[in-house]
């Protein structure tokens, strides 16, 4: 029975994958993945940032603007689009995706990269100190 259903999601895999002219898949190793990670100096302004204004940024504009060793902390930063969800005062997840290497001029709009480099970074308090996780997709 199990191998009757893995056929089944096999042949429905291949089928979504060949009737849908939009969607493009992009081979991505492991070490290329950690390679465009955001820095941990950035990381740790994002924290210093909470400490110091007693609150999280709202926006890239919003960080940059504070001052100039937040503005530098960008510098060399490769995603287009990020975005800084505020769960509480304790707690924000910074998502990044649109990485340069993504924007292909050539590239026909409409068309989806399934594997594009994107993630996000959950900040928190532990123990009274602010920590972070950051996982790349």
């Amino acid at each position: 029975m199990k191998m009757l259903q893995r056929i089944f999601i096999g042949c429905l895999f291949i089928f979504f994958f060949t009737a849908c002219s939009y969607i493009t898949i992009t081979p991505r190793s492991k070490r290329n993945i950690y390679r465009e990670r955001p820095s941990t100096l950035l990381l740790e302004k994002i924290i210093e940032f909470r400490l110091e204004q007693l609150g999280w940024p709202r926006s890239k504009q919003d960080f940059m603007s504070k001052g100039r060793k937040y503005y530098q902390a960008f510098d060399g930063f490769k995603y287009h689009y990020t975005d800084f969800m505020i769960v509480d005062s304790n707690k924000m997840i910074f998502s990044f995706s649109h990485h340069s290497k993504d924007a292909d001029p050539y590239i026909e709009p409409g068309l989806i990269n399934i594997n594009s480099y994107q993630g996000h970074v959950k900040f928190y308090k532990v123990n009274d100190k602010f920590v972070w996780k950051l996982r790349m997709r």
